[in-house]
């Protein structure tokens, strides 16, 4: 264990390789960001690549897509990590409640064996407060010194009772301001960082994704009825997303039914709430539970994330686990009910609800669409990450690298 902490503290050794090999074996690429720093050169670019870099207008909450399944690739052939993919589907009949309670049990222990502490990132919302009462009620009070909790005002204004009742007066937890951190190799050194962000994954779609599906009933038919629908739900106009790019929507519904159908499981994912979760599954899932380092990291000379803490990080985000993904495909249609406003995460909202008893919360708490307080890469000039996230930042060099890859790309 020692041996894998002394490992982790060596500084990252810095070797100069071609442009051309830095964004082939990125970790991230943000495609709005090269998008709006590349505007003079879109129009040269390849329809597919257009339509690629679009994704994150029409396709809410990502800033990338990669395939955990499937065949699809992006421009710069960026492949999902092996501690992302996804496991086998596998039938489970263990409670949503017995596998949180397992989960922090379990990275209580880690945070123990690897001497570190815990960092939960709380927004208030429902699944990082589902993270936060897991570790709540499992937890002893001398270990409650374990816990960071990073939120903002936000987070207290979203959840202002769960924040009265179990964070402002205890003595032992620890609170910062989320806008201050920084999740670094330094950082994982020395701790657990936890976040919520996976749960769309796990607990069913946004609601907003098939708003027209739901107010017209037709969410829980079968999504091979409606792909024109979909398609149609995908494309941009004007008047909703400032831009127009035709053919963006069934671009988009095709790859996804596709790597769909390379899964084997296209039969069992029938309706189009299933087509939206399998979105989600397959192509947010890693960029999702990475959130917390692509976006808390600004400076570009920063020296970046070892391989052994990015391994580390990974297999112990919250939800990346065999368990809660075999609990979701398991539980796929009692996840969307036919009223989507009483449905939606009602199983995440029963756990918090039987530790907290916040009848007001569990009643009328649903998903809420803001911005993370820890989006400082919105801020500067970095476009992704390399490898081992060392930041990739726009300049001349590598504005003709991206150009040749965009110019050239084809789905």
């Amino acid at each position: 264990m020692n041996d894998l902490k002394n490992r982790n503290k060596q500084p990252i050794m810095r070797v100069k390789q071609p442009i051309m090999h830095v964004i082939k074996n990125n970790t991230f690429m943000n495609t709005s960001k090269i998008c709006g720093m590349m505007l003079n050169e879109y129009p040269t670019f390849s329809d597919d690549a257009k339509k690629f870099l679009r994704v994150p207008e029409v396709f809410i909450g990502t800033h990338t897509i990669q395939a955990r399944i499937g065949t699809f690739n992006n421009p710069w052939g960026s492949k999902t990590l092996e501690w992302y993919a996804p496991h086998p589907f596998t039938f489970t009949t263990e409670s949503l409640a017995d596998i949180a309670d397992q989960r922090a049990i379990e990275l209580v222990n880690v945070a123990k064996h690897t001497n570190r502490k815990i960092i939960i990132m709380w927004s208030g919302g429902i699944d990082s407060t589902l993270v936060l009462t897991s570790f709540l009620k499992n937890i002893s009070e001398a270990d409650q010194e374990l816990l960071t909790i990073a939120c903002t005002a936000y987070s207290i204004a979203d959840n202002t009772n769960f924040y009265l009742k179990f964070l402002s007066n205890n003595k032992k937890i620890n609170l910062i301001n989320a806008t201050d951190l920084c999740v670094n190799d330094e950082l994982l050194n020395t701790h657990l960082v936890l976040h919520g962000d996976p749960g769309d994954g796990v607990f069913g779609p946004s609601t907003g994704m098939y708003t027209y599906f739901s107010n017209n009933n037709l969410h829980l038919e079968p999504w091979r009825k409606h792909l024109k629908t979909i398609a149609k739900q995908f494309e941009p106009n004007v008047e909703r997303d400032n831009f127009v790019e035709p053919g963006m929507g069934s671009w988009l519904s095709d790859i996804v039914t596709r790597t769909l159908e390379e899964s084997g499981q296209s039969d069992y994912i029938s309706t189009v709430a299933d087509w939206m979760w399998w979105t989600y599954f397959n192509f947010k899932w890693s960029y999702i539970c990475q959130y917390p380092m692509f976006m808390t990291m600004l400076k570009p000379n920063h020296n970046g994330i070892t391989l052994e803490n990015q391994k580390f990080y990974a297999e112990n985000v919250f939800f990346n686990t065999p368990q809660f993904q075999h609990w979701s495909y398991s539980n796929l249609k009692e996840l969307i009910g036919s009223d989507v406003f009483k449905t939606h995460k009602l199983k995440a909202r029963e756990y918090i609800y039987d530790f907290d008893k916040d009848l007001q919360y569990f009643f009328r708490k649903r998903k809420t669409g803001t911005m993370s307080p820890t989006a400082k890469m919105q801020k500067g000039g970095i476009i992704g990450y390399s490898k081992y996230f060392r930041p990739i930042s726009i300049t001349r060099k590598v504005k003709q690298v991206l150009c040749v890859i965009l110019r050239r790309y084809k789905k």
